[in-house]
């Protein structure tokens, strides 16, 4: 009797889970749809955290953040059946496909640290949190908000701002119209904007390049001895706040603005120029010299700052 007992909680069992797998199944089925697309998706299973993440939305919002766990869980919504899902344990893709490309989307995917993600919208805000890996936006019209990024950072866009914070990697960043706002960056950066304030903050990196047509650039950072810092505006201003040790060759150039330092300048024979156009160029050291420091705007001023620590020194 107990051998019958026990056989048949095994057959009770096999058939519970039977049923259940059936339940799942033919809940994805309804879900996804005869012709392979669907309206919601909710699933969670297992990924590698060197696996990559491709999510494009042509009409919505994305949202990705990052977790411990060797899994990864999408939920993904429509407001028609358009919604394309791939997936395996390395590699997941959703996409929006079919004849109603328009339709509103929203993305929100947990996936675990170190995973590289890729985004594409059209239309959308796009938020990546805490992933710890490689991270590539794309976007047409819409903000993008970020943190926690590891390895590099590239993103592009035509309008909308960007915000990114703790970012242990090389970033590029190439915008038309936005604002771009950094802070707390270990690697090297190179940010280009047509229309829009550059702010970068609380940054180690050995090689910065910023420019931007209309707006504002500003850099609150480390300098490395052996780096190349380039900053220009046509219009706007140039605002340098760096270590009162920082060590330095600095080259800046206005045409209609001022030139205003916190450190000591002694100007160079034969480097300097002012015209009667009211351009200005100089070409001075601090502390010896040892990086070397680009300032340019067409019309805005430039200041030179030690964050309040360093001396007051003559001005030009």
């Amino acid at each position: 009797m107990p051998r019958e007992r026990a056989w048949l909680s095994v057959v009770m069992g096999t058939i519970v889970f039977t049923m259940a797998l059936s339940r799942e199944t033919n809940a994805q089925r309804r879900r996804i749809g005869s012709d392979g697309y669907a309206s919601r998706i909710d699933t969670t299973f297992a990924f590698s955290r060197s696996g990559t993440v491709t999510l494009t939305a042509h009409s919505g919002d994305i949202v990705v953040t990052g977790w411990s766990r060797d899994e990864i869980h999408v939920r993904a919504t429509s407001d028609d059946d358009n919604l394309r899902f791939t997936g395996s344990s390395s590699r997941v893709s959703i996409d929006v496909g079919g004849s109603h490309r328009g339709s509103d989307t929203r993305f929100e995917v947990t996936v675990p640290y170190g995973v590289r993600v890729t985004t594409n919208t059209q239309s959308g805000d796009i938020s990546v949190h805490g992933t710890r890996g490689q991270l590539e936006v794309h976007s047409n019209n819409g903000d993008v908000d970020i943190d926690d990024i590891a390895t590099r950072l590239d993103i592009s866009t035509l309008s909308g701002d960007i915000v990114g914070h703790a970012i242990a990697g090389d970033v590029a960043i190439s915008a038309i119209s936005g604002e771009v706002r950094l802070s707390d960056v270990r690697g090297n950066i190179d940010v280009g904007t047509v229309s829009g304030d550059i702010g970068l903050r609380s940054v180690a990196a050995k090689i910065v390049r910023a420019k931007t047509t209309s707006g504002e650039i500003v850099y609150d950072g480390t300098i490395d001895a052996t780096g190349r810092y380039d900053l220009s505006s046509h219009s706007g201003d140039v605002k340098l706040r760096v270590p009162r040790d920082a060590s330095a060759q600095l080259t800046v150039s206005t045409w209609n603005g001022t030139i205003d330092s916190d450190f000591p300048i002694t100007l160079k024979p034969g480097e300097q120029r002012i015209s009667a156009s009211r351009s200005k160029r100089y070409v001075f050291d601090i502390n010896g010299g040892g990086a070397r420091i680009s300032a340019e705007t067409f019309s805005g001023d430039i200041t030179i700052a030690s964050n309040g620590r360093g001396p007051t020194g003559a001005r030009p």
